[in-house]
């Protein structure tokens, strides 16, 4: 009687051992696996392929939508950090900046500014929109400094979804779900500004899982696993929905609504007056605000 070892032995080689075959009486007297020896293995490596397909769907459902992670839906990348930073080593570009230039100014979800300010600038903006993110770093700076913090002005930001229609991309819905998100956290605009200055080509589906996790992780005291969770959110769903229906309902070409960003100055509680589509020249912008202001 063979040993415990020797029969362990006997049983891996025969579990190693390679399968029965039996001549076809092909050329040569070819050796072919049977047909029961085939059907088993096949089975076996479908079995292999049905666990791994699964395996990739679950663990881009966990940690982030796959290739290019564009999916409606936003997940927080792995290895993001619990609470944002600006001044951490992985935050991204110019997001110190944008947290200087934000500081101390009230934010309510998507109003940025005091809220008894006597004008207020309403802008229509899409986040994968360039000349939206030319206006957010060239101008909006100078308009926050001047007229925001000494509470002259607010801001109130409508992120609106108008180029995944061209693109066939889902880049915009997210960064208004991403953006709405970061809003109930009343850091809408620290999210949006880090976004612009970070935006890379439009149509190209690179607002992806990791991107936006990056995006909220260079936010000061983000909760990032409460944005996800806001930013997936049917209340965030329906601000969309509201947002797009209006605008939409009003899209007017070459006139108001006819891109982005959109801009409305509003005096006190007067009718909101449409200003400009496209990035408007900083002074006549300025010189606008000024007689809103009288």
């Amino acid at each position: 009687m063979p040993s415990g070892k020797r029969a362990r032995e006997q049983r891996q080689q025969a579990a190693t051992a390679p399968p029965p075959v039996r001549s076809k009486g092909g050329p040569g007297g070819a050796r072919q696996a049977s047909p029961r020896t085939l059907a088993i293995a096949g089975g076996v490596i479908l079995l292999v392929i049905v666990a791994v397909v699964l395996g990739i769907v679950l663990t881009q459902n966990s940690s982030g939508g796959g290739a290019g992670g564009d999916s409606k839906t936003i997940y927080l990348a792995s290895g993001t950090p619990a609470t944002g930073s600006s001044s951490s080593a992985t935050a991204l570009s110019q997001s110190a900046f944008v947290e200087k230039t934000l500081k101390g100014i009230p934010q309510n979800g998507l109003v940025l500014g005091k809220p008894n300010a006597p004008v207020t600038l309403i802008e229509y903006i899409d986040l994968q929109c360039p000349v939206c993110a030319s206006f957010v770093t060239t101008e909006v700076p100078t308009l926050i400094d001047k007229y925001v913090r000494p509470g002259q002005l607010k801001i109130k930001m409508q992120p609106w979804n108008i180029l995944d229609a061209i693109h066939g991309t889902v880049d915009s819905l997210r960064g208004q779900k991403a953006t709405i998100g970061a809003g109930d956290q009343n850091k809408a605009f620290n999210f949006s500004d880090v976004l612009y200055w970070n935006q890379a080509t439009e149509g190209t589906d690179w607002l992806t899982d990791g991107t936006a996790s990056n995006i909220a992780a260079s936010v000061d005291g983000m909760n990032t696993a409460q944005w996800v969770k806001d930013a997936n959110s049917p209340a965030t769903a329906q601000t969309i929905k509201q947002i797009d229906s209006y605008a939409n309902a009003h899209y007017v070409a070459n006139a108001q609504f006819s891109g982005t960003p959109t801009i409305f100055l509003q005096k006190g509680t007067e009718a909101p007056k449409f200003y400009f589509v496209g990035l408007p020249d900083l002074a006549n912008l300025e010189a606008a605000i000024n007689a809103d202001l009288k």
